[in-house]
């Protein structure tokens, strides 16, 4: 295991009557210490380390912060260490309590310079909140009035995306023009416009891509759009690496077990790195996934993810029996597969 060495837990703040220059320098202490971690964690896995092995030793500097802020009493720097808690957590492998997201909603306002840390640190302590008006005018609140544009143009991008994957046009565009006047320059907003034409590739109503891939379980037979004309498709783009692809295994199977009767097809289309990571998986029986698979080589970089506008996993597709995409993306997910297939095929 790769060991960063860490200096000792200080026990007080550093006397300063800057509270600003203070704040900053709790948030500077994390970035530089990101820095370094990054810079050994290229290292390790060049030794051809696992992942799972690399220790970033970051606990250490969380308990700092705990020991500082039981006696810091500025707002400023209690806001930097807060917010530095909760971008630091995860990555030092420490679960987000509610309680953290609490006090640091508590505490923090939408306009405190420690939210330069990471923009989208914002949304995470947000999502404590159970008043979804409160929660929106905290972020409109970053978003108009923060003085720093690198926090405000992410959180309008993430405007941009709530209205994109809710299909609330008037939401998605207004944050699309904001960014375009804007932050026009940004990565983001090049991201936003990238959304939308990969978005259109897979556009209601629209003939489905052409695909031909062999199956999984037997070479000698092909898959293309031919095979299942005059049927209804679900398309499952997804990898066994893949969390939130897991994560709608329970979903699937039991809308396949009702709809497979009514004429649904699946074929599941896997960007794991080799096709022999499939079976492991597979034969766990409450993940056995029985329908149709195939193996795309290349994955993100391949012409049919290119084809199909795939630029995240899970992404499902649905085609009807005319050939032409029928729903896609959230409309099949979750609690939503069921209610979507039932609108197109009638109730199992």
């Amino acid at each position: 295991m790769l060991y960063i060495p860490f200096p000792p837990a200080q026990t007080a703040p550093v006397p300063s009557a800057d509270a600003a220059k203070d704040a900053q320098a709790v948030l500077t202490e994390v970035q530089t210490r990101m820095k370094a971690v990054q810079e050994a964690y290229t290292l390790h896995i060049s030794f051809g380390k696992s992942r799972a092995s690399f220790d970033p030793h970051l606990k250490p500097m969380m308990e700092s912060f705990d020991t500082r802020l039981k006696t810091e009493k500025r707002p400023e720097v209690r806001q930097a260490l807060l917010v530095a808690k909760l971008y630091l957590a995860p990555r030092a492998g420490i679960k987000v309590t509610p309680e953290l997201r609490q006090e640091i909603v508590a505490e923090v306002p939408p306009t405190s310079p420690a939210w330069s840390l990471e923009p989208r640190l914002l949304l995470s302590a947000l999502s404590v909140l159970t008043d979804e008006k409160a929660a929106d005018a905290y972020l409109a609140e970053a978003r108009e009035h923060h003085a720093d544009p690198a926090v405000r143009g992410p959180l309008v991008f993430n405007q941009f995306e709530e209205g994109f994957y809710e299909k609330n046009e008037p939401l998605w565009k207004g944050a699309l023009a904001k960014l375009d006047k804007e932050y026009a320059k940004e990565p983001y907003t090049k991201e936003a416009h990238r959304m939308l034409e990969y978005a259109a590739k897979t556009a209601i109503g629209i003939a489905a891509p052409a695909f031909s891939l062999k199956s999984l379980e037997d070479p000698k037979k092909v898959f293309t759009n031919a095979s299942f004309a005059g049927k209804y498709l679900l398309l499952d783009f997804w990898a066994t690496w893949c969390g939130p692809c897991r994560g709608e295994m329970p979903g699937l199977h039991a809308a396949y077990g009702k709809f497979k009767g009514k004429g649904l097809q699946v074929l599941s289309l896997s960007f794991d790195q080799r096709p022999e990571d499939i079976a492991p998986y597979r034969a766990d029986a409450s993940h056995s996934m029985p329908w149709n698979h195939a193996f795309v080589e290349g994955g993100f970089q391949s012409p049919l993810a290119e084809a199909y506008g795939v630029r995240g996993i899970p992404k499902p597709v649905l085609i009807g029996p005319d050939g032409k995409i029928l729903a896609t993306e959230n409309d099949l997910r979750g609690e939503n597969l069921a209610k979507t297939l039932e609108k197109f095929l009638g109730k199992p």
